[in-house]
């Protein structure tokens, strides 16, 4: 997102209680390899970016939207504009999409292709990056809490901390939940962080610099122009990463350096 918050402070609810681990081993360290470039609409404030039912969908910010977008074209295929709604994370359980607003406090829940919005949910706190695990919607909101939520009622029911080596790791962002672990976007930085969904442990920094320097003379000078959007292809593992307002979205390979 654009703003620093603490959601985990500011829940009003009977969250369960944060899980700490005092002492870690380092993490190991991952590189993004570049597979394929494809383009990607530079009016996109990338938020969310999942796959859902085979296609591939995004929430952007500024001027909300949901859209689906494809790998040929920076056009989306499908738009809903929701105005000046800020929306955020989005996450998809199979069925439904779920989409986080920033501050406004209402989840949009939408079923159906193309997507209709079968209901709005409020909750308390900022909404920043959404991912499905395990039966729960996982929220971040810039903090370094990660907060489970009920999918029906978006009630939050247990929270962790995330840690690198003991030290909590603040601003997450845009989530993926995938191959067992949560991968985040850490706001204005080139590193993606894989969490233990258990324990909020970081088990992996993925460097993501390359796609940065790729997009680097097109989005000079455009402050917010930072890595946000990972989705992950359900049966064939395939990782794709964007950022906001870039012109490209990459196909990415992960290859690990220890």
């Amino acid at each position: 997102m654009s703003a620093i918050c603490v959601l985990g402070l500011g829940v009003g609810c009977s969250c369960g209680p944060v899980h700490r681990r005092p002492t870690e081993g380092g993490p190991t360290r991952k590189v993004a390899r570049i597979v394929q470039e494809y383009p990607h609409s530079t009016e996109a404030f990338t938020q969310g970016l999942v796959f859902h039912q085979g296609r591939l969908f995004e929430s952007t910010g500024q001027k909300g939207s949901l859209r689906e977008i494809s790998l040929e074209s920076a056009t989306p295929l499908w738009i809903e504009r929701l105005g000046d709604v800020f929306t955020e994370g989005l996450a998809s359980d199979g069925e439904r999409l779920y989409q986080l607003t920033w501050t406004e406090g209402l989840l949009y829940t939408w079923s159906g292709l193309p997507p209709t919005r079968e209901r709005t949910t409020p909750y308390e706190g900022d909404g920043w990056g959404l991912c499905y695990w395990q039966g729960r919607l996982v929220r971040s909101d810039g903090s370094s809490t990660l907060t489970f939520h009920d999918p029906e009622t978006f009630e939050p029911l247990d929270s962790v901390e995330v840690t690198l080596q003991g030290q909590p790791q603040e601003q997450l962002n845009e989530l993926e939940c995938a191959n067992g672990v949560i991968y985040a976007n850490v706001w204005h930085s080139t590193d993606v962080l894989e969490i233990d969904p258990s324990t909020g442990r970081v088990t992996a920094v993925i460097d993501a610099s390359a796609l940065a320097r790729n997009v680097a003379s097109q989005v000079r000078g455009i402050t917010d122009a930072v890595l946000n959007g990972i989705a992950v292809e359900p049966g064939t593992g395939r990782m794709l990463m964007t950022g906001k307002l870039w012109p490209k979205l990459f196909e990415v390979r992960l290859e690990t350096l220890d």
